[in-house]
């Protein structure tokens, strides 16, 4: 199976919830170093301007930091995954943009009260803040692009209200830097977002590479190294437990002859349906697997001698009152099955005698369940 990373819509919600789960990890130092700049800019101005508007404007500043680190702590608590991510991504935005609006429009409110010299360091301090929120929030563009947007234009607007040649030339070095800053925020999204897609796309092929590594491809059972992998985990269990443990071992009968008579496309139905028929009789905690051409196993955990008998019992029977259809033509086919339990939990030695006791069952005419001697 193959992933296309560039249309694939569950490929894009695991992306946009990593790129929320990077903005609040990344965002939260921010918000401190945004605090620490805005005491910075006022000792700067201090004492150009009446402290009222300094003031009015640092508890704006506190207030919004203090509501953008209630979300963090919260989101950091609550600690949301997969879908539930995306609910935080209203909070965030609505959070980052009183941030910015609460920055430039103080800023500006400030500036224009003050000398020349002290409006050019507003500008400069602003141009720091929008080449921070271009790094910081790269991973979702819109917000990237607003930010950039919301801390630059009103500055830059000011500049040119300002009107002198110098103010002028300012507004434009801001404008300059404000469409390359907005490309650099398509670049840096487009990329980061391709990267996790690429990421995502990998960690799905590699999955679906070990899963077909471990299925067999006809009945999509485990194969022989799946089924003996996870019947020694669930062998170890038992040992662990004291769980008695059990072994099925089932073999078509006369299987050759199917294919000679039918066709092997029929023979391959005819193993589809043995194999429908072990997940329908066993239960979910059994281990089945394909061990070989037409043989199949069930390790039967926490399972008696007498249970396994009844479940091999059943199995037989099933199989051979329900005739194989291929288009309404219909056919039948039984099975040798051998038992064994063991105690020493040993599964290659209960395999082994398993085995051994479904070739007496296929000596003694097929069809039929044989206990392998203890």
């Amino acid at each position: 199976m193959s992933y296309s990373i560039e249309d694939n819509h569950e490929f894009d919600l695991l992306v946009k919830q990593d790129k929320l789960q990077l903005l609040y990890s990344q965002s939260f130092p921010s918000t401190y170093f945004s605090l620490f700049t805005a005491f910075i800019y006022a000792g700067i101005i201090w004492g150009k301007i009446d402290s009222t508007y300094i003031y009015g404007w640092l508890t704006a500043v506190v207030i919004t930091t203090l509501i953008r680190l209630t979300l963090f702590f919260t989101y950091k608590k609550q600690n949301p995954q997969d879908a539930d991510i995306l609910k935080w991504e209203k909070p965030y935005f609505a959070s980052l943009m009183l941030a910015v609006a609460i920055w430039s429009i103080g800023i500006v409110m400030i500036a224009y009260r003050l000398p020349f010299l002290y409006q050019v360091i507003s500008f400069l301090i602003m141009l720091g803040m929008a080449g921070a929120a271009l790094t910081v929030y790269s991973a979702i563009r819109y917000f990237s692009s607003l930010a950039v947007l919301g801390v630059l234009t009103p500055v830059i607007i000011l500049f040119v209200y300002i009107g002198n040649r110098t103010s002028l030339l300012i507004a434009l070095t801001g404008l300059i830097f404000l469409v390359s800053a907005l490309r650099a925020t398509r670049i840096l999204s487009h990329n980061l977002h391709y990267s996790y897609m690429l990421t995502h796309a990998l960690s799905r092929a590699k999955e679906e590479a070990e899963r077909l590594a471990s299925i067999d491809m006809l009945t999509g059972l485990n194969n022989r190294r799946a089924f003996t992998e996870q019947a020694n985990v669930q062998v170890e269990y038992c040992k662990r437990y004291e769980h008695p443990v059990a072994a099925l071992v089932l073999d078509a009968d006369h299987f050759k002859k199917i294919n000679d008579s039918r066709g092997h496309a029929a023979g391959d139905i005819a193993l589809q349906n043995l194999a429908r028929t072990l997940q329908k009789i066993t239960r979910s905690s059994d281990i089945i697997g394909r061990i070989g051409g037409e043989e199949f196993a069930v390790l039967l955990s926490n399972t008696e001698e007498k249970e396994a008998l009844l479940v091999a019992e059943k199995l037989r029977k099933w199989i051979a009152d329900h005739p194989v259809n291929i288009n309404d033509d219909y056919f039948s086919i039984t099975v040798s099955i051998g038992v064994a339990t063991d105690h020493d939990y040993n599964l290659e030695k209960l395999l082994n005698r398993a085995d051994e006791a479904m070739y007496q069952a296929k000596q003694s005419g097929r069809n039929r369940v044989i206990l392998a001697k203890k």
